[in-house]
């Protein structure tokens, strides 16, 4: 909350200098609309677009429109970090939420017309053939209506409390018996069945229904004892404020405080209410009054159905020709068939690169380490895990043969606290010694150790990453992995392990690049370095691939080095608060964006250094909290080979044709084409072909 109190009067100066991080954000999300609207990319994964697009917008309400209405209750002229303020952005935001969901019903319509031309039909209660209806009501009766627990209200029934992101029918009942007027009910859709009944098929292709479509069908059987005239249901659905509220009583343990923590933010304020555009008004207005929701709280008209972040899930009935071809993750060139590969790492730097690459690499690391007699510790930090995690499995094994093992556990991981919990308690219950970083600062670091002893020398191998421990990630997150055994860099992670036990001292790093302590100020000084180049008329240039830059100070940083002549490249996949292409300002600034099969979520800076690049990966964005309030870690990139394979893979990044969109403050996304005659470079698609025509040279 102290993060949006800022001296007032910067607004008209914001807007000349940042674009608003909000808007920038609703514009990241406008490009994954864009992919579902794109008719290069396979029909089916266009309708699960749509989901990413819907569950996106549902996180952004639930913390980023939390934020900001907690913020708009201080006062009126209350601004944003970046000097913007509050309750016009709130505006801002509600206009341009309603323009997306309006495109976003549109697509939804062509889909499903393109879906219907190649035999995949989607269809209501009123639409189905005799002989879908007796599955339907078939899978009601075994399935559906033993979940149900409709609730009558009206006169002195409490309108039950709904939760987050939970999808409810509002039922009305008309003539029922005894009765005048309509009744009114609800029913929670159960969210731990399948969201779509694929029915039987027939000559004319596929079927499938909502399986809110599955209860409209029945709503007559489950409300006859009302014996009512006519039954109608129109979906609903809050969101709420997502935010944690930690108490302050130090007699309770951190693991204990965020639990209590989790149970409030189910009793969040709304921060939007959603409601389908055909319910009467009368409905309409009955619902808003026993939820006491006002319009402050986003009550937005959507269309028939909601929380279609399910249609991530959407089934593809065997059709091949409708989703993406297969792409498995590749073999590593050196560690492919290999007896042990700390002894590989020994060697040699080595780089992974998900999701082209395998992942069940640092998995098959964790679980040498865990039976090797000469492996003496293994020491990790976790942000998020995969449920059933590999990872977690490995050092529960290493645990019970007796390694010692340091985890650092991240709890405030958002969305994930819950699971976080449940996994600490695991380890702990193995013998690992599960510590909970660092009081004041989330641990987002993407690191573990491992220590070997030889005779009389210890060995020590080190990861350092930009993605978490999480083998479903690693399929569709783009990440990248250095695994070392250099000492000036595994002494230093093995500083850090030690911080985060006695964090009462603060470490020098001369390799690493730690936040908070070091993140700001090391990279501001290589940007110095490039200016002091351009001014001296030698080449500067810096090229920085990032998911977030939102920091003023970092942006105000580049835009001095445009102004000195530095040539300065951005890859930033979501929210860009930085204005390129402005005379005098940042005129020698160019962003991109790619949005594509995988999410972009590798960190990768380069500074020119006059010819002799100086390279790193991070866990870090350019975000304020990434440099100063989260430890996160850089490492340097100095293996050539390391260095040309990241260099090939920016090329491609900044070359592509297919995928990448032009950033600036219109924000309107517009493609970059290629030019007439030039082959067409979609980055990803070639960064695999490039990663599997290496493994296909392994001896």
């Amino acid at each position: 909350m102290r993060a949006y109190l800022r001296a007032v009067g910067k607004t008209a100066a914001a807007k000349e200098r940042f674009i608003n991080r909000e808007l920038s954000w609703l514009s990241f999300n406008h490009r994954v609309l864009q992919e579902a609207s794109s008719e290069g990319v396979p029909l089916i994964e266009r309708v699960r677009f749509l989901g990413i697009f819907s569950n996106n917008l549902d996180e952004f309400f639930r913390v980023r429109v939390a934020n900001l209405m907690r913020a708009a209750l201080i006062g009126k002229k209350t601004t944003t970090t970046l000097g913007f303020d509050v309750n016009e952005t709130l505006a801002e935001v509600s206009t341009k939420v309603v323009e997306l969901q309006a495109e976003y019903n549109r697509v939804f319509a062509q889909l499903e017309r393109a879906l219907k031309r190649e035999g995949v039909h989607f269809v209501n209660e009123g639409q189905i053939n005799a002989e879908q209806a007796e599955f339907a009501t078939a899978y009601f009766t075994s399935k559906v209506r033993p979940t149900l627990v409709p609730v009558m209200v009206g006169g002195g029934t409490k309108f039950p409390d709904l939760k987050d992101g939970t999808l409810y029918l509002a039922v009305g009942l008309q003539g029922t018996k005894g009765e005048e007027g309509t009744r009114y009910a609800v029913i929670e859709v159960p969210a731990h069945l399948p969201r779509f009944l694929v029915l039987p098929s027939s000559e004319t292709g596929e079927y499938v229904m909502f399986i809110e479509d599955v209860i409209r069908l029945e709503l007559r059987r489950i409300f006859a004892l009302f014996e009512p005239e006519h039954v109608f249901a129109h979906a609903i659905k809050v969101t709420r404020d997502a935010e944690i509220d930690m108490d302050d009583d130090l007699s309770r343990s951190l693991m204990e405080k965020m639990s209590r923590g989790i149970a409030r933010r189910k009793k969040g304020h709304y921060v939007r209410f959603l409601y389908d555009a055909e319910m009467p008004q009368e409905m309409l207005q009955f619902v808003k009054r026993r939820l006491k929701v006002g319009d402050t709280e986003n009550v937005i008209a959507g269309s028939r159905y909601h929380n279609r972040k399910d249609l991530m899930g959407f089934p593809d009935f065997g059709r091949k020709d409708l989703v993406f071809p297969p792409q498995p993750p590749v073999a590593h060139p050196l560690l492919a068939h290999k007896t042990s590969l700390l002894d590989q790492i020994q060697k040699r730097d080595l780089l992974l690169h998900y999701p082209f690459q395998r992942f069940s690499y640092v998995v098959d690391i964790l679980r040498e380490a865990a039976i090797d007699p000469s492996v003496e510790s293994i020491r990790i930090n976790l942000y998020r895990v995969a449920h059933n995690s590999q990872v977690i499995n490995t050092l529960v094994n290493a645990a019970r043969n007796g390694k010692e093992v340091q985890v650092v556990m991240e709890l405030a991981a958002r969305f994930d606290e819950r699971h976080n919990i449940k996994v600490s308690n695991v380890l702990q219950e193995a013998g690992a010694t599960v510590e909970f970083g660092v009081s004041g600062l989330k641990v987002h670091s993407k690191v573990f150790l491992v220590a070997r002893r030889k005779g009389k020398r210890r060995e020590l191998f080190a990861h350092i990453g930009t993605g978490n421990f999480h083998e479903k990630t690693a399929g569709i997150y783009g990440d990248v992995s250095l695994l070392t055994a250099d000492p000036s860099i595994t002494s230093e992670v093995e500083r850090l392990f030690s911080f985060f036990s006695n964090n009462y001292e603060r470490p020098v790093f001369r390799h690493l690049i730690v936040s908070p302590y070091g993140t700001r100020r090391r990279f501001s000084r290589l940007i110095d370095r490039e200016m002091t180049l351009a001014l001296m008329g030698k080449e500067g240039r810096i090229t920085l691939k990032l998911n977030n830059l939102v920091d003023s100070e970092m942006i105000e940083k580049l835009y001095d080095a445009s102004q000195a002549g530095v040539r300065v490249t951005l890859l930033v996949r979501g929210i860009c608060s930085l204005i390129p292409g402005v005379p005098g300002m940042s005129e020698n600034i160019v962003v991109r964006s790619i949005v594509g099969r995988y999410l972009e979520h590798v960190r990768l800076l380069v500074f020119g250094n006059d010819g002799k690049p100086e390279m790193y990966i991070s866990s870090a964005d350019w975000m304020t909290r990434n440099l100063d309030r989260r430890v996160e870690v850089s490492v340097p990139i100095r293996d050539p080979m390391l260095q040309s394979e990241l260099a090939q893979y920016l090329d491609l990044q900044l070359r592509d044709t297919v995928k990448a969109r032009a950033i600036d403050a219109s924000m309107e996304n517009r493609p970059i084409k290629a030019r007439r005659g030039a082959k067409a470079v979609n980055a990803q698609e070639e960064t695999y072909a490039w990663y599997r025509d290496r493994a296909d040279r392994i001896p």
